[in-house]
């Protein structure tokens, strides 16, 4: 496969790019009012979610685009999906790594949730969060649209800071301060620099270059372990790169004992690599989009299991295929393109096909017509004779609390073993039958 070193990551559409990106080179030259000249430019671009909070979309790729937020709202989808899941109440020091912060809500909605003491047992406690994204245009962005929250302002400032500190840009303009307890670091690289330079691992020099810039890390170990790593790219179908199973290979253990990942992506291959790496995985909150995903080493902090189908499509089928992305580099095309031929490779041979959802009909049969027959071609290349036989319930006994497959198997009580389970049946029958 041809490689592209180029690599362009999916970001705002570029029409409103270059709106803030002549907002800073006026106000660099002097237009003071320049920020709320550029706001009346977007004016036309700017999405209004259903909390009020505003957003807007990706650039367009293969004739599609996204917005940033959920159209149900872009505050409380960060609220509902990453930051109440995420088990933070009551901790003195709350470590936070925000991958793709974009415009801030994430980060502002941590604040706003975790300072309030009608909510949080503790008062005012140790906040870091550490944010990294890609685009300072966005991050800029953030500073001319009008905060939906106090705490944005906080944020406002640190993302200023740090533009100014690189000489994007050469007036402060905010006067908010930020509180003594709340610490916020703006990182902007590309993410999986930080498992390439292993920037929060111990033992390195804790800093990383890019370009002009030398973007330090506090030299505290405490900050190296996450409480929570909040991953919110656009989708795995249009950026890829940070869905990887290297990459999620590299931030899951820079999870606490007791941390979570979380993501609004409810893929099958997201998921599959997540269990691969040692995770216990389970359904988010569902909000706007689909219910999103939960991964933590502690069992006990996985509330939700997946639904019985789709740890089906997870343990079974060529659509938990994982994005591989080996070192780190590959643009989102190469990554996708690379996964697509490996699934071509799997289905039929060690994966059942995910077209038409094949592994959710295992002991459970439907009545005769297209779909059945479909499914029965497919199961019959691994020598499953029909929807309902003995090896169909082999495969799917560990998703049931009594044992049906005649083994006297114990009920497995989590999501992750059951699909490593799963599929390791399905071998043991592709095994015999070879």
């Amino acid at each position: 496969m041809k490689e592209n070193n180029d690599y362009k990551p999916l970001k705002v559409q570029e029409k409103v790019l270059d709106i803030v990106r002549e907002c800073f080179k006026n106000e660099n030259s002097g237009v003071m009012d320049a920020r709320q000249i550029a706001l009346k430019e977007l004016d036309e671009f700017l999405v209004e979610t259903g909390d009020g909070s505003f957003t807007f979309q990706s650039e367009c790729r293969e004739d599609s685009s996204e917005t940033m937020h959920t159209f149900h709202g872009g505050l409380e989808e960060s609220l509902e999906k990453y930051v109440k899941p995420s088990h933070l109440i009551g901790k003195d020091d709350v470590h936070i790594m925000d991958i793709c912060s974009g415009l801030g809500y994430t980060a502002a909605v941590c604040l706003e949730y975790l300072n309030n003491d009608t909510i949080n047992t503790i008062k005012n406690p140790n906040i870091c969060i550490e944010m990294v994204e890609i685009s300072p245009l966005t991050l800029a962005a953030g500073l001319i649209i009008p905060s939906p929250l106090k705490s944005h302002e906080i944020v406002k400032k640190a993302i200023e800071d740090q533009l100014f500190s690189i000489g994007f840009l050469k007036h402060r303009m905010i006067t908010q301060e930020i509180p003594s307890n709340i610490q916020l670091n703006v990182h902007i690289i590309d993410a999986r620099e930080i498992v390439k330079n292993s920037m929060f691992k111990p033992g390195n020099d804790n800093s990383v270059k890019t370009g002009s810039e030398n973007l330090v890390v506090g030299s505290d170990k405490q900050n190296r372990k996450f409480d929570a790593i909040l991953l919110v790219p656009f989708s795995p179908g249009v950026s890829p790169e940070l869905y990887s199973i290297d990459f999620l290979k590299g931030i899951s253990p820079l999870l606490k004992n007791d941390g979570m990942l979380l993501t609004y992506t409810s893929s099958s291959a997201v998921r599959y690599s997540l269990i691969e790496l040692g995770l216990y995985v389970g359904e988010g909150p569902s909000f706007g989009r689909s219910g999103g995903t939960l991964a933590s080493p502690c069992k006990d902090y996985i509330e939700k299991p997946l639904l019985s189908r789709d740890e089906r499509m997870v343990a079974l089928s060529d659509a938990a295929i994982p994005f591989r992305d080996i070192k780190l580099e590959n643009s989102g095309f190469e990554i996708a393109e690379r996964r697509k031929n490996e699934r071509a490779k799997a289905r039929n041979k060690y994966k059942l096909a995910s077209t038409v959802k094949s592994p959710v009909y295992l002991f459970n049969d439907i009545k005769e017509g297209r779909l059945r027959r479909r499914i029965l071609k497919d199961f019959k290349k691994f020598g499953i004779e029909d929807l309902v036989c003995e090896k169909s319930k082999f495969i799917v006994c560990p998703q049931y609390e009594e044992c049906i497959c005649g083994n006297e198997c114990e009920y497995i009580d989590n999501s992750s073993e059951r699909v490593i389970e799963m599929e390791k049946r399905l071998n043991i029958i592709i095994k015999n039958q070879d």
